[in-house]
Formats: structure tokens, C-alpha cells, sequence
């Protein structure tokens, strides 16, 4: 049975508790829960619309079974959500993260930024407990890549020892190139993104 945790606590409050009921070291290549909340948003919105309607989505190695979405927020300058996602990784697990706003006919994605864990691990010193990370998100406009705002995230997850952890930022299937490696700053999206199903007059779909 899936823990409950109080969305409306402060950004690492719940996350402790949960880290704390953790024992052990994981394998790199092992499967664990990573704990990931999404705290706020500021995108930049070059509308005209004075507020937007957003959601975030999460991919972990690119696989459709990992990838998952946070409810949707209605705010203009800055977007909070305080809401928790569990996600299934490896310590060489490569997460992407978009931030979309709903529109009637078509979701529009305002930024994306990605991380690999590897380098989040070996920043601070094999461990995840209640990581902060401010991601500088970055979105295509007029054939070139701009600044799209800032995404604010916790991480919790196991310990990893770092002597087993290879050298460099290997990902699991579908590695990526060495440039987009980010422990806490975003990079090029040089895939096509296809808006999701979210239903932005429902609920997220799962």
C-alpha cells in the first residue's frame, strides 16, 4: 500500500519522514523509489494570456511506464503545486521534466530540463535526503533554444555508494550524450515533444 503523504506541508517535511524509515546502501543498477516534489514554477510566458494553466510532466528514461504528471495549477508569474511523485530509478536513471500550459485545442510546453541522478549522487556524496535542485528551464522559440523560466524540485531517495557508481554520466537504455548532463540546470530539447493526454478540463490522466 502507497504512503499518503500532506501535500500542503512544507516542501521537505514529508519528505524526511519518509527518508528516515530507509535503511541500507542501493546497487547503482538496482531499482529503488525516488521521491520527487514539485515545489513551483516560474515560467516565462510571452502570451498575451495574464494566466495560464499548467501541469508538469515526468519521464524517467524515457519509458511510458515512468512517466507521470503532476495535477494542474492556474497562476501567471510564479506556479505552486507542493505535490509529490514516486518515481522507480536507478542511480544512472535520466529524468526529464516539461512544464505544459493547456490550451483548448493543443497543450503548449513552456520549458523542459532534465537531470541525470549519477551527477546529482556524486554532488552530494552518494546521497539524495531532501536535495533541492532549481532547474533553469529551456524551450525552442524561432529555431533557437531560450531561457523558459525556473522549476523548483526536492529529490529523496536511497543512499548509493559512489565507489560502485561508473565513471562519467552512463544512463541506462537510451543513454543521451555527454552534453546533456545536468545535475541541476536544464539543456537543449533536441527531441520533438508531443503535447500529452493530459485532458486539461478533467483530471491528469495516469
Amino acid at each position: 500500500m502507497q504512503k499518503k503523504y500532506d501535500l500542503n506541508s512544507c516542501p521537505g517535511d514529508d519528505m524526511a519522514s519518509a527518508s528516515s524509515s530507509r535503511a541500507g546502501v542501493a546497487l547503482p543498477f538496482e531499482k529503488s523509489q525516488l521521491i520527487l516534489k514539485v515545489v513551483s514554477a516560474k515560467p516565462k510566458v510571452h502570451s498575451r494570456q495574464p494566466r495560464i494553466n499548467s501541469f508538469v510532466e515526468v519521464a524517467v528514461d524515457g519509458l511510458p511506464s515512468e512517466t507521470k504528471k503532476t495535477g494542474k495549477r492556474i497562476g501567471s508569474s510564479e506556479l505552486l503545486w507542493n505535490e509529490i511523485i514516486i518515481l522507480n530509478v536507478t542511480a544512472q536513471s535520466h529524468l526529464d521534466l516539461k512544464v505544459w500550459s493547456c490550451h483548448t485545442l493543443r497543450n503548449e510546453l513552456l520549458g523542459t530540463a532534465s537531470i541525470n541522478l549519477s551527477s546529482v549522487l556524486k554532488n552530494n556524496g552518494g546521497k539524495m535526503e531532501n536535495t533541492q535542485l532549481t532547474l533553469n528551464l529551456q524551450t525552442e522559440n524561432k529555431g533557437g533554444v531560450v531561457s523558459g523560466g525556473e522549476l523548483t524540485i526536492f529529490l529523496d531517495g536511497p543512499t548509493v555508494d559512489l565507489g560502485s557508481v561508473p565513471n562519467g554520466s552512463a544512463v541506462t537504455d537510451g543513454s543521451q550524450p555527454p552534453s546533456r548532463e545536468s545535475s541541476g540546470t536544464a539543456v537543449a530539447p533536441e527531441n520533438r515533444h508531443q503535447p500529452p493526454s493530459t485532458n486539461c478540463f478533467g483530471g491528469r490522466s495516469r
